[in-house]
């Protein structure tokens, strides 16, 4: 009994020194957030007061500690100006706590205070900035996150930023300087003077004493640094510094087959993933990275403890990389690991999965499924398997025209992340099953990728003509649950149900939100259909969750697992979508008003027309 307790103490004190050391590294990470932010914040303060300061007179007065004795060229103003411009555009990354933005604004403050002391500024300001400088290097811990992978819409990004900056840098310019231009304005125009200062052509003769000739001088040097800046962040190339190599494939693949028991699992291993490995290379996570938000696809991989681990690194990383989190489709068994990082959970729908050795036609509850599937076989259809890619040329063809007729219905492209696609060429692990009527036509056709931890095969893509034989999908499934039955699966997964409450937990408007901005399901009518048709087969119902930062990254996050899964997606094709579908339901609840109307209003005997 003693030792029992003893045990039992020890596990207490365990657990609790965990969620000590939890509780711990997240105060950790707050800290540094918001280190980041306020250094961010000043570091733009002194960007825009580097850019200003050859704009205002000196003050003559002498408070505090004047000025340095020191002024040997109207040159070192501009590059102070220039400086200042950098470090405003820096001033995001440091936010972020990227290490290669703290190291060049480290440089750029120490030119900028040895500037400063040679153009006769005030001391005091130059003591700030050494400050500063002294400040981020003490800080050095917070500043750890490596640059994010190049893509052509930061370099747009920075460039806009870059030219607007610029621009509101012109027009603030113009105006505290109005008195020293005026004469210009009138003499030659507003679009004439700018002009002649970008260009330098037809100098205005500014007198070298002024603010005017500082300013005048910088300008072009602004511009240029813009442009500069932003087209080189646009044509330096996309390197592929998150993917894995072969190596790293290879290893995420044995996990995978191993260790592999969430019904999107084998999506992990798609050629666009990233993998972040455990310390130990025995669990990973897979992921995809849209802007600032790691995307991952369905739990971390791995055994128990192991992943447990690598979630608890993987939110560190990001956190240090400053992106924010989401993980698609997670199970059950890690919602409380989630929840205790610090993570919220919300959930999106539940997978419907069937056991195959439970599985039988017999019986009041499948009568339908039963029933319908006699009735597609006596209309001539016929299911025909195949592993990997279809040998068969002509249904081969079939099954092309099908999809990009299902596709064209939809109004979409194929999609991807955690869905496959129909290909040609297709991986030798797949299984396809074709319902095949009397003239040898496909009618339907539906594929399925292995859950290698279940020994189990979930069903990916299901896709039919517009008019088929009634029945058809139900003979589809029912036959591939018996032919994957017979080669020793134990389960197979039916796919999510989005949105749908089997299990009667609290459904929420944000649930809603996720399902639209994914875009996977987007007619509220339809995702009940599905639900009803995978209830025939009587499925024991596994929740899903949506794993997320915080509430406020919502939106962003959205939008990241919408581009994820359609990568050729833009935000204004998805706001056509919304409008569409918007103005679909409205037609169909105004023709239902209509119609409520009309029946009500016919003249009945004995009744009173309206």
């Amino acid at each position: 009994m003693r030792r029992e307790h003893t045990t039992r103490r020890s596990l207490y004190y365990e657990k609790k020194n965990v969620m000590c050391r939890r509780q711990i590294s997240l105060s950790a990470m707050r800290l540094h957030a918001g280190i980041r932010l306020i250094a961010g914040v000043v570091l733009g303060l002194v960007g825009f007061a580097n850019m200003f300061f050859a704009l205002f007179p000196k003050p003559t007065w002498d408070i505090l500690l004047g000025a340095w004795p020191t002024d040997i060229h109207h040159g070192v103003q501009k590059l102070i100006v220039v400086i200042g411009f950098f470090l405003v555009m820096l001033s995001y990354g440091l936010m972020r706590g990227k290490r290669q933005a703290w190291c060049i604004t480290l440089l750029l403050l120490i030119v900028s205070a040895i500037l400063r002391v040679l153009s006769g500024g005030f001391v005091i300001t130059t003591i700030m900035i050494t400050a500063l400088v002294i400040l981020l290097f003490t800080l050095s811990r917070a500043f750890r996150a490596k640059s994010d992978p190049p893509s052509l819409w930061r370099g747009y990004l920075a460039l806009l930023t870059g030219l607007g900056i610029v621009t509101l840098y012109t027009l603030g310019g113009f105006v505290v300087l109005y008195q020293q231009f005026e004469t210009f304005f009138d003499r030659f125009g507003f679009e004439d003077v700018l002009f002649r200062l970008l260009t330098n052509a037809h100098s205005l003769h500014l007198a070298p004493s002024t603010q005017a000739f500082v300013f005048g001088h910088a300008l072009p040097m602004l511009c240029l640094s813009a442009v500069f800046y932003g087209v080189a962040l646009i044509l330096r190339p996309v390197a592929a510094v998150l993917l894995p190599n072969e190596q790293e494939r290879q290893q995420a693949a044995r996990i995978t087959r191993r260790y592999g028991t969430n019904s999107i699992s084998y999506f992990a291993l798609g050629q666009e993933k990233s993998y972040f490995f455990s310390s130990s290379g025995m669990a990973f996570i897979s992921y995809v990275l849209e802007g600032n938000v790691a995307v991952v696809a369905g739990d971390p991989i791995g055994s128990e403890e192991e992943v447990r681990l690598v979630i608890q690194k993987f939110i560190a990383f990001c956190y240090e990389q400053g992106w924010t989190t989401v993980f698609w489709q997670v199970r059950d068994a890690l919602v409380e690991t989630y929840c205790q990082h610090g993570l919220h959970v919300m959930k999106i729908g539940e997978d419907a999965i069937i056991f195959t050795r439970t599985f039988t036609l017999a019986g009041k509850a499948m009568a339908n499924v039963r029933t319908s599937a006699k009735r597609a076989e006596k209309e001539g259809m016929r299911i025909v398997f195949s592993h990997g890619r279809v040998q068969d040329a002509e249904h081969l063809a079939q099954m092309g025209q099908i999809s990009r007729a299902w596709l064209a219905n939809k109004g979409g492209t194929e999609k991807g992340f955690s869905m496959g696609h129909f290909a040609v060429h297709s991986n030798d692990e797949l299984i396809y099953a074709l319902a095949v009527d009397d003239a040898g036509e496909v009618q339907a056709f539906a594929t399925f990728v292995p859950i290698y931890g279940r020994q189990g095969w979930g069903l990916d893509l299901m896709r039919r003509v517009e008019q088929n034989p009634p029945g058809t999908m139900e003979l589809l499934l029912t036959r591939s649950i018996e032919y994957v039955k017979e080669r020793g699966a134990g389960m197979v997964s039916l796919g999510l149900a989005p949105l749908s409450n089997i299990n009667q937990t609290d459904e929420t408007l944000l649930e809603s939100s996720i399902d639209f901005l994914t875009h996977r399901f987007g007619d509220p009518s339809k995702n009940q259909s599905l639900c009803n048709f995978k209830k025939k087969f009587q499925p024991c119902w596994e929740s899903r969750y949506l794993v997320f930062s915080h509430t406020l990254t919502l939106p962003k996050a959205g939008w990241a697992l919408y581009h994820a899964h359609q990568r050729d997606a833009s935000l204004l094709v998805a706001l056509y979508h919304m409008l569409r579908a918007w103005r679909e339901r409205h037609q169909r609840a105004g023709k239902g008003i209509a119609d409520l109307a009309h029946d009500t209003g016919r003249s009945v005997p004995g009744g009173v027309s309206i």
